[in-house]
């Protein structure tokens, strides 16, 4: 007799997903990336955190396309494990190691809708960012309720915000909205390549969008 246990694999250790997404795990690639560095005109020098930065992809794209000082965090070792010597921290959303006030920008990146307490997460972005800081944010956002085949949450699409309620938050922990771009085509393209790989995404629409917020100048 042999038993069997009903384990979630998560998303990023599927080959399926290595396979449709890459190394950044997410849909577009580094296209957003690139798009809020260049928004924001991040300089070479600037202080930059990737926040679920997962094996570092975002962190090294940021060095080397930008010449910014990037480091990352993330709460999953076995991801670090693959950041490959890259300056990374072993931290929570919601606790980031950080002194106050260092950072010249901060991303997440399809993480903040994995977070227990988003709320919590964006005030201690904010805390870390100087004034006039920028915070860049690409996550899904749902257009009804999303669930797997099997009646559970899907990853990220489980807790995706709504399209306002993002901005809503940010706004709530102090930010300023600068931009929300739809790039709902994204995701789009990497359920195709998802299927073409093998894998299954989910099946119930869901939205993709960039956020780009900024600290006040007035908030030292």
């Amino acid at each position: 007799m042999s038993l069997t246990t009903n384990v979630r694999i998560p998303h990023w250790k599927q080959p399926y997903m290595r396979v449709a997404a890459g190394e950044t795990l997410r849909p577009g690639g580094f296209a957003l990336t690139d798009r809020a560095a260049a928004l924001a005109g991040l300089a070479p020098g600037a202080r930059v955190l990737d926040v679920g930065c997962g094996t570092g992809a975002t962190v090294r794209r940021l060095r080397s396309r930008f010449g910014a000082f990037a480091i990352g965090a993330d709460n999953s070792a076995d991801q670090l494990a693959e950041a490959r010597a890259l300056p990374v921290l072993c931290a929570e959303g919601t606790s980031l190691g950080v002194a106050s006030g260092v950072m010249d920008m901060v991303f997440c990146e399809c993480v903040l809708s994995l977070l227990t307490n988003p709320r919590k997460a964006l005030d201690e972005f904010y805390r870390v960012l100087r004034p006039g800081g920028y915070l860049a944010v690409a996550d899904l956002h749902a257009l009804e309720h999303e669930q797997c085949a099997d009646g559970q949450a899907c990853g990220c699409a489980g807790n995706a915000f709504d399209a306002r309620q993002l901005t809503d938050m940010a706004s709530r922990a102090g930010f300023s909205i600068r931009t929300r771009e739809d790039h709902s085509g994204l995701l789009r393209e990497l359920a195709a390549r998802m299927v073409l790989a093998g894998g299954s995404p989910c099946g119930a629409p869901s939205g993709y969008m960039l956020v780009l917020a900024q600290k006040r100048n007035d908030d030292a």
